[in-house]
C-alpha cells in the first residue's frame, strides 16, 4: 500500500471510523461510506494511465465505483455478524488501544476496497476481529498479513484450508477432499498441484520427507549387487545367455506437502474453521 493512499485513508477515516460501522445498519453504513470518500471514487480509483485514453476514464471510474460500493456493503454485513464480539473486545481496551485499533480498521478498509474477489472479504473481517482481541498489534504485522491475503486467490485459500484440516482436524471423515476443491473451482489435478507448489514457494506450505532409511539402504545394496552381476556377465566372453534386465530401484522415502508454521498461523488468523482442531503439535 502506497504512503499516499495510506494518508488518504487516514483523512477519510474520520467519517469511516469503526464506530460508524458498529452503530448503524448495513445499508446506512454503506450509504455513509459512499458519501464520505469521493476522492476514492474519483482521483484515487481512476488509474492515471486510463485518463490518457479518451472514453476510458469514465468507464474505469464507474467500474471501480461499483466494486467499491459492493465491497463496502459486503464488508459491513460481515462486520455486523461479528459486532458483539468486537464490542466486547473493545470494552477491555484503553483509549490508546482503541485509537490504534481504529487506525488498523482503516487499513483493513483499504484492502476491502481494492479486493477483486468479494468472497475474500469475510476473511478480512475475521482477521479484524482477531486484531481487536489483542492488546497490541503493530501496523507492520497487519500490513504483512493483509498483503499476503491480497495475493491469494480463493482456490489458494481452499487448498490451504484443506492442508490445515488434513494436518490438525480431529474429524477427518467430514473434511473436504481435493476432488471437491477441483470440482468447485473448475481446475484439473495438474492445476491443483500447481496451486500447492505455489503455496510451497510463498512459504505457507513446506515439505516433509518420510524417511525409511533402512528400507532404502537395503534397496541400494540390492541394486548394487544386481548391477555388479550384470557387469560381470557383460564382461565375461563365455557368458552366452541373455543378460538379466536391470530394475529401477524403488525407494520408500517420500517427500510430502504439509502446512508450515506460518501457514498455520495465517489460517487461524483469517479463516473460520467449521471443525475443531487438535492442539497437539505434531
Amino acid at each position: 500500500m502506497s504512503e499516499g493512499r495510506r494518508e488518504d485513508i487516514k483523512q477519510t477515516g474520520k467519517e469511516l471510523a469503526l464506530d460508524t460501522f458498529l452503530s448503524v445498519s448495513s445499508d446506512t453504513a454503506a450509504d455513509i461510506a459512499k458519501a464520505s470518500i469521493p476522492s476514492m471514487t474519483g482521483d484515487i480509483l481512476v488509474d492515471a494511465a486510463s485518463s490518457l485514453v479518451p472514453g476510458i476514464s469514465g468507464a474505469v471510474q464507474s467500474y471501480k465505483r461499483a466494486r467499491f460500493e459492493r465491497n463496502i456493503k459486503t464488508f459491513t454485513e460481515e462486520l455486523h455478524t461479528k459486532i458483539e464480539d468486537i464490542r466486547l473486545n473493545l470494552e477491555l481496551k484503553t483509549s490508546v488501544q482503541k485509537e490504534q485499533i481504529d487506525k488498523l480498521f482503516q487499513y483493513v478498509l483499504d484492502y476491502v476496497i481494492d479486493e477483486q474477489q468479494e468472497e475474500k472479504i469475510q476473511y478480512m473481517v475475521k482477521g479484524f476481529v482477531n486484531i481487536t482481541e489483542h492488546d497490541h498489534v503493530s501496523n507492520d504485522f497487519v500490513l504483512t498479513y493483509y498483503d499476503f491475503l491480497k495475493e491469494l486467490r480463493m482456490v489458494d485459500i481452499s487448498v490451504l484450508r484443506l492442508m490445515y484440516v488434513s494436518r490438525y482436524a480431529v474429524d477427518q471423515e467430514s473434511k473436504e477432499t481435493f476432488h471437491e476443491i477441483m470440482d468447485r473451482h473448475g481446475i484439473s489435478y495438474e492445476q491443483y498441484e500447481a496451486v500447492r507448489r505455489n503455496l510451497l514457494r510463498i512459504g505457507v506450505l513446506t515439505t516433509r520427507t518420510d524417511l525409511k532409511i533402512t528400507d532404502d539402504l537395503k534397496e541400494i545394496s540390492k541394486t548394487f549387487k544386481e548391477l555388479y552381476s550384470f557387469l560381470d556377465k557383460l564382461a565375461n566372453p563365455k557368458f552366452k545367455r541373455s543378460l538379466p534386465k536391470l530394475k529401477e530401484p524403488k525407494f520408500q522415502s517420500k517427500e510430502n506437502f504439509e502446512i508450515s508454521k506460518f501457514g498455520r498461523d495465517f489460517v487461524e488468523f483469517f479463516l473460520e474453521l467449521e471443525q475443531p482442531v487438535s492442539e497437539q503439535e505434531i
